[in-house]
């Protein structure tokens, strides 16, 4: 059935879904898959409200009601409690940009509960959730405070972490609260609390500066109808009564916050890995009870950081994919280069989106997945180059065939050298036009200079069209020029590399930049005021900046260093080369002209 609670309460579809259960015999927590995988969808920041509290006091009730109705979630008509374990709402509901997580939480204090159990739920919704209500009988005795005394001393049970708070946002629910209300419902708690247990008021005084009491009245049904809270109708209820609940509705939703991790949210996958990660150590049989909330942390961020990598490194390379389809191998390097460009942009964007961390955390992750990166763009760099060198190589193959070949038959050889030479001329001049301009261009007629050209010097000195003297000068030309494309090809390669290198890295900066102005946001709504912290973390954030720059100028330098080296090598062929020029009678400084002149 659908029994909504009327317009004051926004209604939300759904249903309730086990989360965990407890097998007493084993003493296990065991996790529901289907609950994980409904968070895991989850791509909003989650916040998690929990609601724990003494069984057969209106919990479940409470759970329904922040979801606009009065069911749902099942609740106890019998002596004991409903809710086994944890149960969630299967349709976390979006609210001011964050999902809200609803846990009904099974009563404290039932009958029969095993008490290592009772305090493992207790402190398991506490580091769960971001907003923690405690449901409790409105006369705050001593038999009434359920597990309160936990709040003595948390530490006990719960190592913090130092740069973020783990406490969720405490909310009190006095339900049955019969006495006229006080000027402040905080004050009258903590006092009444201090009665019982001044221990437990002077924990909640420590470990939640703020935190929120609301005094919900008796609701003014008959005593059998409160077993069946679930099919009554907001109209039969008291009206002070629905007033009183709307009110703390509306309060609970006005305040949650999302779930955090460090200086970031917790998406649904962050949570849920949070979530097995706390039940994991809790149902370890060496551990007393007890959490250290830096090491779940830190288990979190690097899966989040291996799950983000590998995601973004998937969008890289589909992006690049669906761009070269589009344009097909091959493509000039500078086409290639934009193409890369873009596809690391989106995939950058994502992954400083998903990210979690420390800064200098991220500062690591973000060079790992620049490595990852690097890695698919090599394999399709090298595709790209195999594509270039054969198209440039078969227009070559061709035009020497159609121009120099014939020349070089014994039947029929060039007559002279000079026909010689201007059959080469023409081969060089079509091959410029026609080559896609690029390092494997260049490749490709150095490879010419080193065989063909060489084995026609050969040739064509064997039947005595060249003389040996000039046919040993053309060698000598031939072979500097060699080298100097050589060097050429492999500098234009490195020049691109290092733009490519430096844009990469501006685009990493930037969004370095944009992901710790994020996390300086998400530490303000933590409201964390103290200075050591916060001085701690802007040191992080400044050594970070500075691992990010270092990296960059260690990886351009040593760029710049192959770039010298290159330079001096092609200086010295160029020497070599223009000492050549004037020894070679005729016609070679024509060919010189086609394809080595650019680089004189």
């Amino acid at each position: 059935g659908k029994n909504a609670f009327g317009e004051a309460i926004k209604f939300r579809g759904g249903k309730p879904i086990k989360l965990l259960n407890y097998d007493q015999e084993k003493e296990e927590i065991h996790i529901n898959e289907s609950a994980l995988n409904i968070l895991n969808e989850i791509d909003e920041p989650v916040a998690v409200i929990a609601i724990v509290g003494s069984f057969r006091r209106g919990k479940s009730w409470f759970a329904n009601v922040l979801h606009g109705r009065h069911d749902g979630f099942e609740l106890g008509a019998e002596l004991e409690g409903c809710t086994r374990g944890i149960d969630m709402w299967d349709a976390p509901f979006l609210h001011e940009g964050k999902r809200v997580i609803v846990l009904d939480c099974e009563g404290i204090d039932e009958p029969r509960q095993d008490q290592r159990w009772a305090t493992k739920l207790f402190v398991l919704s506490l580091v769960l959730s971001s907003s923690f209500i405690y449901n409790i009988n409105g006369i705050v005795g001593k038999s009434d405070i359920g597990k309160l005394f936990l709040m003595t001393d948390l530490t006990k049970y719960i190592n913090p972490p130092k740069d973020s708070k783990i406490f969720p946002r405490l909310v009190v629910l006095l339900r049955d609260f019969m006495l006229k209300s006080p000027d402040d419902f905080r004050e009258y708690f903590l006092q009444r609390l201090d009665e019982a247990n001044s221990d437990a008021a002077n924990g909640i005084r420590e470990y939640f500066e703020d935190f929120d009491v609301y005094g919900l009245p008796y609701p003014g049904v008959q005593r059998e109808q409160l077993q069946y809270m679930d099919r009554v109708n907001t109209d039969s209820l008291d009206l002070d009564f629905v007033s009183e609940v709307v009110q703390s509705v509306n309060g609970v939703l006005s305040k949650v916050k999302p779930k955090y991790i460090g200086s970031s949210s917790m998406s649904g996958a962050t949570f849920s890995k949070f979530l097995v990660e706390c039940v994991e150590k809790l149902n370890d049989p060496e551990n007393q009870i007890r959490l250290s909330i830096p090491d779940e942390y830190n288990s979190v961020i690097i899966y989040v950081a291996q799950r983000t990598i590998q995601k973004c490194g998937g969008i890289y390379m589909s992006t690049m994919e669906k761009e070269i389809e589009t344009l097909k191998f091959p493509i000039q390097w500078s086409e290639f280069g934009s193409v890369h460009n873009k596809a690391f942009n989106i995939a950058e964007t994502e992954f400083s989106k998903s990210i979690i961390g420390t800064a200098p955390q991220i500062v690591n992750f973000q060079l790992e997945f620049q490595t990852e990166i690097e890695n698919m763009k090599k394999k399709l760099q090298q595709a790209n180059s195999e594509a270039l060198f054969d198209h440039n190589n078969l227009l070559a193959e061709n035009l020497w065939e159609s121009y120099v070949k014939n020349g070089l038959n014994s039947d029929n050889p060039f007559s002279s050298k000079e026909d010689f030479e201007e059959a080469v001329g023409i081969f060089e001049v079509e091959s410029e036009d026609l080559m896609i301009p690029s390092p494997e261009a260049d490749k490709v007629i150095a490879d010419f200079k080193s065989k063909k050209y060489k084995d026609a010097v050969n040739k064509l000195e064997s039947i005595g069209v060249l003389q040996s003297k000039l046919a040993e000068e053309m060698r000598t030309n031939q072979d500097a020029q060699q080298k100097l494309l050589e060097c050429s090809a492999r500098e234009n390669e490195m020049i691109t590399k290092l733009e490519d290198l430096k844009s990469e890295r501006e685009e990493m900066k930037h969004q370095f930049e944009k992901k710790m102005e994020e996390m300086n946001n998400t530490l303000q709504e933590q409201d964390i005021r103290n200075q050591r912290i916060l001085g701690e973390i802007k040191e992080e954030r400044e050594l970070a900046a500075l691992m990010l720059e270092s990296a960059k100028d260690h990886a351009i330098i040593e760029y710049e260093k192959e770039l010298a080296k290159l330079k001096k090598d092609k200086e010295y062929w160029r020497d070599i080369l223009k000492s050549c020029i004037p020894v070679v009678e005729v016609g070679l400084k024509f060919l010189m002209a086609i394809f080595v002149k650019k680089y004189l």
